[in-house]
């Protein structure tokens, strides 16, 4: 009767092992094989126990893959030696089926039975075929590869930040680009090298994409290195879900290069600007002298008046306080072209943007050209420009473009028999219009296509730099407004497109 309950017993077990979608055995430790295994190894791999016993001590040699054999080797001799009871062993390795083709498998196994030394008999284990799992390792690591590669290309670092724990992880790449020692966690790296001026806007950049919930964020700031020397760092990342919180993963480089090349143009952008108004001024320079002597000759004339009254002893006060206004009035005439001129040498870059009246912009740079209009015989008229237009600009810049727009004109019209050029405002929605117009000829379709690109010209050699309308078109650009030719006019029209706000 107890061995009918035994056999029963038995048989119950086996039958639960053989449901089991795992594969289940038992290995004998003496021998080197199997002992016993469920259906399920005989499915899915296609041996019988009579041909994995027949193996013998061959068994790991003829299914096993070689690579995987030390680990197999290691694992028996730390079954036999040191594995306790109720211990479980866990490690992969990859099973040669029936047809020649291996599987992954991870395998999980503990003691089954000792000999009266205690000495492992047998053990028992649990496998399960993770070729899938393994594939997507293999593309998983294949991925990581090239990312390595690419992030190595481009001279990039990575970096982890965890919003549960707050812990930020940096790889090697970007402590090398903050010149921080490895040994420092990221966050005292950060601390250490970024630059104090920094250190304020990046936070905020970064705590303002957080708290906003913002799935990326993009922060720029200067880390000092231990010679001085400073680096502009860019990091740039995505925020994720995850079961252990908010995380964000990111890369960092260094885009110092590109900043110094970013600052040696707008030096060179400066100079040609500057050798583009040296030119142009001194294209003026005759009107500019007459400007000015011509106040001048009317202080010179008061003065001589007030001389005369008081040698002839004939004091008028009426007189007297008539020419002293007069010799006010002239001097602030003089101070004013004075300081338009100051101004106009300026580069204006750095200035701020202010509102201001349209026609105040058009008077004032009328200043530097009207005579100079007038004594070579050109017609400048100005229409009525409405008190309420303004603009938000900085002034310098666009009394610049303008200016060099007139003298354009100024000699597009000594070509022409009739001499003359116009300047108009019109009003539109959101911006203004101020256009400068001519009597010179047509400006042919394949010149216009071109007149905005640096360096081209159609004056004399000698006479331009062609600097003028592509400095010009910039200006325009950065005040998110724009220069064109206006090719359905009838006359020559360039138009400067400059929005009400900036």
């Amino acid at each position: 009767m107890p061995s009918d309950i035994l056999k029963n017993r038995q048989n119950l077990i086996e039958q639960v092992f053989d449901i089991l979608p795992s594969s289940v055995y038992l290995f004998d430790v003496t021998a080197g094989t199997m002992s016993w295994f469920n259906e399920n190894v005989a499915t899915r791999f296609g041996w019988t126990q009579e041909q994995l016993r027949a193996m013998g001590h061959n068994y790991w040699p003829t299914v096993m893959h070689p690579d995987d054999l030390p680990t197999l080797l290691k694992s028996r001799e730390y079954v036999i030696n040191k594995m306790k009871d109720g211990e479980v062993l866990n490690f992969e390795y990859r099973f040669k089926d029936a047809w020649g083709n291996y599987h992954w498998v991870d395998d999980r196994i503990t003691i089954f039975q000792r000999d009266e030394n205690g000495k492992p008999v047998s053990v028992v284990g649990i496998a399960a075929v993770i070729d899938e799992q393994k594939a997507h390792e293999e593309k998983l690591t294949n991925a990581l590869d090239k990312l390595t590669l690419s992030l190595a290309a481009a001279n990039m670092g990575t970096v982890e930040y965890n919003s549960t724990t707050e812990e930020t992880v940096w790889d090697q790449r970007t402590y090398e680009l903050h010149g921080a020692d490895p040994k420092l966690s990221a966050l005292e790296a950060y601390r250490k090298h970024i630059y104090e001026e920094d250190r304020a806007s990046a936070s905020a950049q970064f705590r303002d994409a957080y708290q906003a919930n913002s799935q990326q964020v993009y922060i720029k700031y200067r880390a000092r290195h231990d010679d001085g020397s400073l680096r502009y760092i860019n990091i740039y990342g995505k925020f994720h879900e995850s079961p252990d919180g908010r995380k964000l993963n990111g890369v960092a480089w260094d885009s110092t290069r590109e900043i110094q090349s970013e600052q040696q143009v707008a030096e060179a952008q400066a100079k040609m600007i500057s050798a583009a108004k040296m030119a142009a001024l001194g294209e003026m320079s005759g009107g500019i002298a007459h400007e000015i002597n011509n106040p001048l000759t009317v202080i010179q004339a008061r003065s001589f008046q007030l001389t005369q009254m008081v040698e002839q002893g004939k004091i008028d006060p009426e007189k007297i306080k008539q020419a002293a206004e007069s010799i006010s009035k002239t001097a602030d005439k003089i101070a004013k072209i004075i300081k338009s001129l100051r101004s106009f040498a300026r580069e204006g870059g750095t200035d701020q943007f202010e509102l201001v009246p349209v026609n105040m912009l058009v008077s004032e740079t009328l200043e530097f050209c009207k005579t100079r209009f007038y004594n070579y015989g050109v017609e400048l008229t100005v229409e009525p420009i409405d008190e309420d237009f303004e603009i938000e600009c900085r002034v310098i810049q666009i009394e610049q473009v303008l200016l060099n727009l007139l003298n354009n004109s100024f000699d597009a019209a000594q070509n022409s028999e009739e001499k003359w050029i116009r300047v108009k405002a019109e009003e539109y929605v959101d911006c203004i219009d101020i256009k400068v117009i001519d009597s010179g000829p047509r400006i042919p379709d394949d010149v216009a296509k071109k007149v905005m690109q640096p360096f081209f010209t159609t004056k004399e050699l000698g006479k331009g730099t062609g600097l003028g309308l592509s400095i010009s078109a910039e200006i325009m650009k950065n005040h998110k407004g724009e220069l064109f030719i206006d090719r359905k006019a009838e006359n020559t029209t360039f138009v400067m497109r400059i929005p009400r706000l900036q």
